[in-house]
């Protein structure tokens, strides 16, 4: 009895630690405990991430079927400018992981800010482009011209806020980098506290507020992300340890720039192969008709629900092997991989079975439309499956991304998405006329594709001889 909570006591006091961020080198000790106090944070951050998308579904579908479908759009469009601030993330993530692993904080807060500013300068010019252009954008994505003028003030807002998006996403790779992974969690945390309350204010109204419907999520949205880059800026600036930030760190180096863009260019290349193709799928998926489309953008948001706290713990492997090889030890950092990998592999497994015995009723939470219903609840038993394979295939990508094999992570996105998925796709769902069901098979086909691939890549360990 006493071993037992002594064992109750130890977790308790690992779960502080995880959850408090103390401690941040993770190139000695144990793995496992590595793994731990990296993976808590980085699952509640995401887990908090996909909550604010779930808020915003809730809110949403109570507005209807085509909010639905002009919130799908819009994000669908917004995922493709969140892939440059992934591909800033990454490269910052792997240069300064490095750092801090051969002990550099004065290098490690230079390459931060270079990042930084490039996000800046980035993040400002997608969002005057986009606002500029929001109604050709969703006329692009399939948009009828009464969904395209019911949206056009909702996207022109979700499109001013980019700048928000990119900054958190951007900022939040600096932190992990560090191995910081609890303050990623924290500005989460706030901002999903701050779009609930705004969402019901907004959306719905309260006292004298008017109900400002579908215009309300996006105002919530935009205050929320705002709020959270305030919160990192002023952490980053007073409380940030492990990357110095002083008067030589402001300046501009070209050399790492330099670094930083050949790092980034692949990386968003890397989040641009499955954001675009996730725009082109709702082209396809539009043309069997708006019940479906809907169906698939519910089903979408369940998963990246379920799916979100999984990446979490991939990005705690990413870190792990960052700062392993900047360590010189590449066999720490391989092993590190496995167990998290096996780790994930559970936790996406325990998802899965839930969405196979109650997908229904979770897809019923977000629609009263029946169609809508049985498409979504459909997309969601095939992906189920697909759920058992996901596993070590985000925590080998993410590995791979910070070991600095960007441009092989790409390589295997491409064969999944524009190799695989959208051709079968079109072939099953389109051309041989199954309809939702072949484009769902198409999807999952390709999932099992790239989990083969990215074992295959990772056992030939070409990725611990990379030099950034």
């Amino acid at each position: 009895m006493n071993a037992v909570l002594f064992r109750a006591r130890s977790i308790f006091n690992l779960l502080k630690h995880a959850i408090a961020g103390t401690e941040k080198d993770f190139t000695s000790g144990s793995v496992n405990r590595a793994t731990f106090l990296l993976s808590v944070p980085t699952m509640l951050e995401l887990a908090m991430e996909s909550l604010f998308v779930m808020v915003d579904l809730l809110f949403v579908s109570s507005l209807g079927e085509r909010a639905i479908t002009i919130v799908g759009i819009t994000n669908s469009v917004i995922i493709i400018f969140h892939s440059v601030a992934m591909g800033l993330s990454i490269a910052a993530t792997a240069i300064i992981s490095r750092r801090v692993g051969e002990k550099k904080p004065q290098t490690a807060g230079l390459a931060a800010m270079q990042a930084i500013y490039m996000g800046i300068t980035l993040s400002v010019l997608f969002s005057v482009l986009a606002m500029c252009f929001n109604k050709g954008i969703l006329q692009l994505a399939g948009a009828s011209p009464a969904l395209v003028v019911e949206g056009d003030l909702f996207s022109r807002i979700m499109f001013g806020c980019i700048i928000f998006v990119v900054m958190r996403v951007l900022l939040n790779g600096v932190f992990r980098g560090a191995g910081n992974a609890a303050m990623a969690m924290r500005t989460l945390m706030l901002s999903n506290a701050v779009n609930a309350v705004l969402c019901a204010i907004l959306i719905l109204g309260a006292g004298p507020i008017p109900a400002f419907g579908l215009l309300g999520a996006a105002m919530a949205t935009g205050i929320a992300n705002c709020i959270g880059v305030g919160y990192q800026c002023w952490y980053f600036a007073t409380q940030e340890k492990r990357i110095v930030i002083g008067k030589k760190q402001l300046m501009l180096v070209p050399d790492i720039i330099k670094r930083l863009l050949k790092l980034a260019a692949s990386g968003t290349v890397q989040y641009l192969v499955p954001s675009s193709s996730r725009f082109l799928m709702i082209i396809i998926v539009a043309k069997l008709g708006e019940s479906v489309l809907a169906g698939y953008i519910v089903a979408n948001r369940i998963i990246m629900f379920t799916v979100l706290p999984a990446w979490g713990i991939a990005n705690a492997a990413g870190v792990l092997t960052g700062q392993n090889l900047g360590a010189g030890q590449p066999e720490r950092a391989e092993q590190s991989v496995w167990k998290t990998g096996t780790f994930n592999m559970f936790f996406l497994g325990a998802i899965a079975l839930v969405l196979l015995l109650a997908g229904e009723n979770i897809v019923h939470l977000f629609t009263r439309e029946t169609i809508v219903a049985q498409n979504a609840a459909l997309y969601l038993r095939y992906m189920a499956i697909a759920y058992f394979f996901f596993g070590y295939t985000m925590v080998i990508s993410r590995s791979l991304n910070a070991a600095g094999s960007v441009h092989i992570v790409t390589l295997l996105y491409v064969l999944m998405f524009y190799i695989t998925q959208l051709p079968l796709a079109y072939l099953l769902g389109l051309h041989y006329s199954w309809g939702a069901q072949g484009i769902f098979i198409a999807i999952l086909v390709s999932e099992l594709v790239l989990a083969a691939a990215c074992i295959t890549v990772f056992k030939r360990g070409n990725w611990k001889k990379v030099k950034i």
